[in-house]
């Protein structure tokens, strides 16, 4: 039977200022209930000049000191990152894949290395080269489906993380085995035999540390919702409940992992060509409900102050006291010294609404 003393949610974050921010001011005890997935972003682009603005070094070097002032170095985090191979440091020797948890353990940071399906060679060899360097046992091997939404052979999955623990060398009691079906954008009906037939045969290769299962439910962007209050299901949090409930899992613990309020995959094009407008991302029980404004480009921000008046009046609103990012709604919506804020505030504000709302289910258990 897995082991149950360890965090029950396993977000996969995009680790960029919004998400910073937004586990901040999260309670040691919140913390202590979750551990994240960061996936780091690339360098800033200059689009304009068509060139990157930080070498690998400096990156990482922000990236630590930013997971040390807004993380902490008190719980763990696993990391995953876009590095490629052809990727190199420009005033340090290695790998950046080495530099990187070389910092983060100098720093005093729990980083976990992720060894994940999309890992090449290069990037294989380097993590497992630092990890020994410096002693260090604990993982995290990350299956992510090709297709998104697709559950994927259980044979497949299964030599896949034998071949994994393998090279890695370790045993099972220091490995998450994450089970990552990407976004589910179908009903997460039809994938509950063959997901829970694959967890079992994931945890038959244990005892691991923690099985979790991962998947996003929020689309790629909301381009398709018309101004106005949208309700989008929280498919990632059904397809869970239904896995977990079922009675061949009884005896295996099943950590839950989603994507926040984000899509799976990253964005990665060109900012300028983005029409974005001001939205607001309200996580509760069974869904989303997204409130939409115009584009920000031609009616401004203040159309946030606008959104959040809208939210805090209706039944939904889980009240200030709830999380951070309620307090701040209710701060925008009612306090005229407060300014409407910008992309990155609205992410900050929903991810960490949204993390409560997690932690909250997971405590409780509550029921469809």
């Amino acid at each position: 039977m897995a082991q149950t003393n360890f965090p029950q949610y396993v977000p996969a974050l995009k680790w960029k200022q919004g998400e910073h921010l937004a586990v901040k001011p999260l309670s040691t005890v919140q913390k202590s209930r979750m551990q994240p997935i960061v996936e780091l972003p690339d360098r800033p682009y200059d689009w304009k000049e068509q060139k990157y603005k930080k070498s690998w070094d400096k990156h990482i070097d922000d990236i630590v000191t930013v997971t040390v002032n807004n993380w902490g170095t008190a719980h763990e985090l696993a990391v995953d990152q876009i590095i490629d191979k052809d990727d190199v440091l420009s005033s340090h020797p290695g790998t950046p894949w080495e530099y990187l948890f070389a910092e983060f353990w100098a720093a005093g940071v729990k980083a976990v290395p992720v060894l994940s399906t999309r890992a090449s060679a290069s990037e294989q060899a380097a993590l497992i080269n630092v990890a020994k360097a410096h002693k260090s046992t604990r993982w995290l091997l990350r299956f992510r489906a090709d297709t998104h939404g697709e559950v994927p052979a259980a044979a497949y999955v299964q030599s896949w993380f034998a071949n994994a623990m393998v090279a890695l060398g370790v045993k099972h009691g220091q490995v998450d085995a994450v089970l990552d079906l990407g976004h589910i954008a179908g009903d997460p009906k039809a994938l509950v035999v063959n997901t829970v037939q694959v967890l079992q045969t994931i945890a038959a290769l244990g005892p691991w540390r923690k099985l979790v299962l991962l998947s996003g439910g929020f689309p790629i962007n909301l381009a398709g919702v018309q101004k106005g209050t949208k309700q989008i299901f929280r498919s990632d949090w059904d397809l869970y409940k239904r896995v977990a409930a079922r009675i061949a899992l009884k005896e295996v613990d099943v950590s839950y992992g989603d994507y926040g309020v984000a899509h799976v995959d990253a964005f990665d094009d060109d900012p300028r060509k983005m029409v974005m407008s001001a939205n607001l991302r309200y996580t509760h029980w069974k869904d989303w409900h997204v409130l939409k404004g115009r584009s920000v480009r031609n009616y401004g921000y203040d159309q946030y102050k606008d959104l959040c008046q809208i939210l805090v009046s209706l039944p939904i609103y889980m009240q200030a006291t709830f999380s951070q990012g309620d307090a701040n709604y209710d701060k925008v919506a009612n306090d005229p010294k407060v300014g409407p804020g910008n992309a990155t505030q609205w992410r900050r504000d929903a991810t960490n609404h949204h993390v409560h709302v997690v932690l909250h289910q997971l405590a409780n258990q509550l029921e469809f």
